[in-house]
């Protein structure tokens, strides 16, 4: 897969996409000092960046965004190679660099998704 999908909607190629995560622990000091921690599961985490948006599509893609549902996205990963899985996403503000017959085009258009699961 050479290329992001969110909710359907074919996304541009990103700058950059990193696919990262963190372990879901618990964490207990026992008497002695000795952290004991149970590890529950890794929740992955997406970073996209792309240099420009079509303003089309980014009218598209903010009200799926702002809704704050869990929202399906389907992405290449190192581990897996092409998988999908629900997210939430956070946008950075955007940014106008030009107007071309009077329409936006959007840059540096940045989000973080965090997924719904455990793994």
């Amino acid at each position: 897969m050479d290329k992001l999908l969110i909710e359907g909607i074919e996304m541009p190629r990103t700058r950059t996409l990193e696919v990262g995560g963190s372990y879901l622990a618990k964490e207990t000091t026992m008497a002695s000092g000795k952290i004991v921690r149970d590890i529950i599961g890794y929740r992955k985490e997406l970073t996209a960046e792309w240099e420009w948006v079509p303003d089309g599509l980014l009218q598209q893609l903010l009200p799926i965004i702002r809704s704050g549902n869990f929202i399906l996205i389907e992405y290449p990963d190192p581990a897996q190679g092409d998988t999908f899985g629900f997210f939430t996403i956070e946008i950075d503000p955007q940014k106008i660099f030009k107007f071309k017959n009077g329409v936006p085009y959007w840059y540096g258009v940045k989000i973080k998704a965090v997924a719904q699961e455990v793994e």
